[in-house]
């Protein structure tokens, strides 16, 4: 629900930056009374002003994403960081410093503590030089896009994406699923150099970034940046090894189960997505607006708060389900910070997997209703670690009722031992991205040779008994798959982690759903006002990546998947 601004006039140009500038200097200059009341007032004021802001580059975000091609929405939305974003980075700087000099700051400490830890990393960060960086980074995020965004294929007389082409892979029919795959492949190697570029220059950017702030090295910058205050770069690199000896290992056996159903001496790419038995693939649902109408049934008999948020992403069309030829890759949620409302983007295309992917993007939009009533958008702005238990959780929870979709059981319980897999096959493949990135990032000098070598060397580490003879080329570029690695770096590790709480919360769900529930929604409430640990507890489950949790909850994953093998 939009509130009733307090201090944006209804007439504000958010584009316009003397307009901007205006807002930003009346906080800037405003002598704030030597009473808590007083600062506290000044601060809702400005996450008010940030709020509109947010809110329109959400939504020129969105815009540029679902149409790519459109040369009109994408000026629209460069010019918005380029112009704006700089001016709300640079005031953001000042008015900091402004609040965490106020003589009364100590008193709402009570309130605001978690969110003043944060400002005093981002006051030690930052630095004047770095705001065209980052602006000059966000651009060349956008040229990614519109590079993997342009890619599509030829295939029997049809131009497709390659989100389109995926469905094909789960075909029964092994030469076609080689023909797709190799075809999805190929496209994305001939832009491998364009990439590479991309990714070198964005990289370059970034190394200069945290030079410039100071920082030992990038790795040093953004653990500061993602305010890591809970764990270290260390704490990661064990996190991999338990992923290699522990969760590696099952993996391995799944894919051995799988080729000797499959009647085959190894495994090859095509031969992961497809159903084992050949049996034809699941195609759960026609179009966009079935998928959304049959998950509104899951959703509707879950939860009252489910059912009640999940109408109102339907009532307000806050969902663009299905993929496109210029409409960027992937899936995400994004809030629109000032009506209080997420907006959900995916490319389905018919697969079962399209089912997980709303039920995830939905669990996010459920985190975003549920803290609406946070007072400042600082505390929307919510650590990956736990954003992701919200939504991973919603996969689990949500796909114990696949009725919607499937009236048979056994097409339901061969959806969920999929997924159950997916998740076993999730853990070495975010080692293997986290670890890559850790690897690239402390050797700031390493060629595209080296690059190369360092991938592969990971890939074997986490080589799960997959056959790329013959394939030498589309297994050393398999990294430019991962869009965090251009978009969000060092963003992938939160998926390990998070998807070691949603199994918690699942583990809870399946004893008492009505509490399980009930304790994630009042831990997701608290949007980011309280530290990790804390929110983790508050949904009563533990943040720990340690082998002592991981065993138990990897062994009920397989108890569970072979319940239903």
């Amino acid at each position: 629900m939009k509130k009733q601004r307090q201090f944006v006039p209804e007439n504000f140009r958010a584009d316009d930056a003397e307009s901007v500038k205006k807002l930003y200097t009346t906080l800037l200059s405003e002598d704030i009374p030597l009473v808590p009341a007083c600062l506290r007032d000044w601060i809702l004021r400005w996450s008010e002003l940030d709020c509109v802001l947010a809110e329109v580059s959400a939504r020129r975000y969105v815009a540029m994403t679902c149409n790519t091609a459109d040369e009109k929405i994408a000026k629209a939305y460069s010019d918005f960081i380029g112009n704006i974003e700089p001016l709300m980075s640079d005031y953001s700087d000042k008015l900091c410093r402004k609040m965490m000099a106020h003589p009364t700051l100590s008193a709402l400490e009570g309130e605001f503590g978690t969110w003043f830890r944060k400002v005093r990393v981002d006051l030690e960060l930052f630095r004047k030089e770095n705001i065209p960086l980052q602006t000059e980074e966000t651009q060349d995020v956008q040229a990614y896009q519109k590079i993997t965004a342009a890619m599509s294929v030829q295939d029997n007389g049809e131009t497709k994406t390659l989100q389109q082409m995926s469905a094909f892979l789960e075909s029964p029919d092994r030469n076609r699923r080689e023909e797709v795959w190799k075809k999805i492949t190929e496209r994305r190697l001939q832009d491998k150099d364009a990439l590479d570029d991309a990714f070198e220059k964005l990289f370059r950017l970034r190394v200069q970034i945290a030079k410039n702030a100071g920082c030992r090295d990038y790795i040093d910058f953004i653990f500061k940046d993602k305010y890591r205050f809970d764990y270290t770069p260390a704490k990661c690199r064990e996190f991999h090894e338990s992923i290699e000896k522990i969760v590696l290992p099952l993996l391995r056996e799944i894919y051995k189960r799988r080729a000797a159903k499959m009647k085959l001496a190894e495994l090859r790419p095509w031969d992961l997505a497809c159903d084992e038995l050949s049996r034809p693939p699941l195609r759960p649902f026609k179009n966009g607006e079935e998928l959304i109408s049959k998950c509104g049934e899951i959703f509707g008999r879950l939860n009252p708060s489910t059912a009640a948020w999940f109408s109102e992403l339907q009532k307000q069309k806050l969902i663009d389900p299905e993929s496109r030829i210029g409409k960027a890759p992937g899936g995400y949620q994004i809030g629109f910070e000032e009506s209080s409302l997420p907006f959900i983007f995916m490319n389905a295309a018919g697969t079962d997997g399209d089912i997980y992917t709303l039920l995830h993007e939905s669990g996010h939009s459920f985190h975003q209703f549920a803290m609406a009533d946070q007072p400042i958008i600082a505390y929307r702005d919510i650590p990956s670690e736990f954003a992701e238990v919200a939504s991973m959780s919603m996969e689990l929870i949500g796909s114990t009722d696949l009725t919607p979709f499937y009236s048979k059981a056994a097409d339901a319980h061969r959806s969920r031992a999929n997924e159950l897999s997916e998740i076993v096959w999730l853990f070495p493949w975010v080692a293997s991205i986290d670890s890559f990135q850790h690897e690239l990032y402390s050797r700031p000098g390493h060629t595209r040779g080296d690059r190369k070598q360092i991938w592969l060397s990971v890939m074997d580490r986490y080589d799960a008994g997959v056959d790329y003879s013959g394939l030498e080329d589309a297994r050393a570029y398999l990294w430019q798959k991962q869009l965090h690695i251009f978009e969000v770096p060092f963003y992938y590790v939160e998926y390990g982690i998070a998807q070691l709480g949603a199994l918690q919360v699942w583990a809870r769900f399946r004893k008492d759903p009505e509490k399980a529930l009930n304790d994630l929604f009042k831990a997701e409430s608290l949007g980011c006002s309280r530290p990790l640990p804390e929110l983790f507890s508050a949904a009563g489950i533990q943040f720990d990546f340690s082998p002592k949790t991981i065993e138990p909850l990897v062994s009920d994953l397989w108890d569970e998947l072979s319940k239903l093998s």
